[in-house]
């Protein structure tokens, strides 16, 4: 027999309306807000790529969402009239937490199955929508009206618990909004927040399921906030900076083009020969090779400056902090997470197409530690003074660094965003009167300045706070970080190409005021050759 809202054994949930299960209830409306909300704005990270993040895609998710919740309500309310039971409550959140767990696995299969099948933008981002979030919103929306059934015995209380439900429930709403957006996607990435979400939703769903048991006894809420305390505890989602199958997609492309890309700031142009990815940047109809990528071997630095950055880690002690000023395709950022597991390393890059581009193509990926954050490098650390052991930067408009990244008034305030055992490194194109008067401005600020050919036409310069000329104890650091991280290129080895020799006279020292980088670095330097 079926029961029915008749049924005594269902009117009332056999531990009862006690303190200890208001609490949890009350906290649980919180988290389940939370959750419902976060994923709204997550919504957009999934369906941007895809269908634009025009107003269309922003009005298919509130509707999706507004729908999801409006078939909750009913339907949960409905349903604990007929099971007023924490354990279906339960059981509810618990299915709707699980989708989300699982939704990084088949997200894309079907957001690219209608990007093929729909053509009509506003079609589109309306099924999709639909598809990816009205299951679990729905199931998630439940909550409220199963909540306040829940805790409901007698009508005088009753607008006080409706009222208490939807506001606490609301609160989460806001903190899983403006957490979820001006935290945790900079921080995570979506991949990894959903993730969160779906493991925070079901352990919430076994304490509810739990609940009846639990607060028959005088220790359930310790034994709840201590179940609470290990879900935010686990550990992220492994770190995986580098997606595998977005790699093997490229690695079976045809040779030749695979996209162009016009931005605010840069022509974009992905290209592919055999197993290496490149990205080049067209500026006056000369071609800048920017990144590449080995999409056989994720540990690989196939452009020579970019294993010629590496060598400014010997410079700082223990760096636990790394900030690098242009993104390319994301060869550098990943190869340091990936080898040095300890520092936090963000990378600042001008260019938002650029960011897009190296995820879509090059598969780089971010997570806790490791950042891709759109902002100007210099704004980036006027606005953030929390300081970097090292600062690498490998920003290029064209064929010369941004005039605003060479002057003394930027060496200043990296300065001031160096711990005082800290370390730069710079990119610099040699042979022109723009490479001796970087170098020249950098003397003028840092007591070190070390400089590491390519022999290929860079040069990286890497300045400290402290004098750093004992080579005997560089070379020993050096040995120490490799045996430690195991590097594919070994330090030593690029530590030993430091030239200290170069003439500069004909340099000057660069001023926001008076950088002439155009003229500089056309001016060829016929005196500044290594000796």
């Amino acid at each position: 027999m079926t029961p029915g809202p008749a049924d005594a054994s269902n009117t009332r949930d056999p531990s009862g309306p006690g303190t200890s299960f208001t609490v949890v209830i009350y906290l649980l409306a919180f988290v389940v807000g939370g959750i419902v909300m976060s994923f709204e704005m997550l919504g957009s990270r999934y369906l941007n790529p895809y269908f634009g993040s025009g107003i269309y895609t922003w009005a298919s998710l509130i509707s999706t969402v507004l729908a999801a919740l409006c078939a909750g309500y009913f339907i949960g309310g409905w349903l604990a009239d007929r099971y007023p039971s924490a354990r279906v409550l339960g059981l509810t959140v618990l299915i709707g937490s699980a989708y989300l767990l699982f939704l990084p696995l088949f997200a894309e299969p079907l957001l690219v199955f209608f990007l093929d099948r729909i053509d009509d933008v506003r079609t589109g981002s309306l099924v999709a929508s639909f598809v990816i979030m009205f299951f679990p919103v729905t199931l998630l929306g439940m909550y409220s009206p199963f909540g306040i059934r829940l805790l409901l015995r007698a009508t005088q209380s009753s607008g006080i618990i409706s009222g208490t439900v939807y506001g606490v429930s609301t609160a989460g709403s806001i903190v899983g909004t403006l957490g979820t957006t001006f935290f945790l996607i900079p921080l995570i990435g979506s991949r990894a927040i959903t993730i969160t979400l779906g493991v925070t939703g079901i352990v919430s769903g076994l304490i509810l399921m739990a609940l009846p048991r639990l607060v028959r006894r005088s220790s359930a809420i310790a034994v709840i906030g201590a179940v609470l305390t290990c879900a935010y505890a686990l550990p992220s989602p492994a770190e995986e900076l580098i997606d595998t199958k977005v790699r093997a997609a490229m690695l079976a492309r045809k040779d030749g083009r695979i996209a162009h890309i016009e931005t605010t700031y840069n022509d974009i142009f992905i290209s592919k020969h055999q197993h290496l990815l490149s990205m080049s940047f067209q500026l006056k109809g000369w071609d800048y090779t920017q990144s590449e990528a080995n999409l056989r071997d994720p540990d690989d630095l196939p452009v020579t400056v970019a294993r010629a950055m590496t060598t400014a880690l010997v410079y700082p002690e223990n760096p636990k902090r790394i900030l690098i000023v242009g993104l390319g395709g994301g060869s550098l950022p990943t190869y340091l997470g990936r080898f040095m597991p300890e520092p936090a390393i963000d990378t600042v890059e001008i260019d938002p197409g650029v960011i897009g581009a190296a995820k879509k193509y090059f598969g780089i990926r971010e997570s806790a530690r490791v950042r891709y954050l759109d902002a100007d490098g210099r704004v980036f650390l006027n606005r953030n003074k929390e300081p970097y052991d090292l600062i690498l930067c490998d920003a290029f408009q064209g064929g010369y660094i941004p005039f605003h990244l060479l002057t003394r008034e930027f060496f200043q305030l990296v300065k001031q965003r160096l711990t005082p055992n800290g370390a730069v490194a710079i990119n610099l194109h040699e042979g022109t009167k723009l490479y001796v008067s970087a170098i020249v401005t950098m003397r003028a600020e840092f007591p070190a300045v070390h400089l590491y050919p390519t022999g290929e036409g860079e040069v990286i310069a890497v300045a400290t706070l402290q004098p750093r000329d004992d080579r005997d104890a560089l070379a020993s650091r050096a040995v120490e970080l490799q045996q430690q991280h195991k590097f594919r290129y070994p330090l030593p080895q690029l530590l030993d190409k430091r030239v200290d020799h170069v003439d500069v006279s004909q340099g000057a020292v660069l001023t926001d005021d008076f950088t002439p980088a155009d003229l500089y670095n056309a001016l060829r330097s016929t005196r500044g050759r290594r000796k």
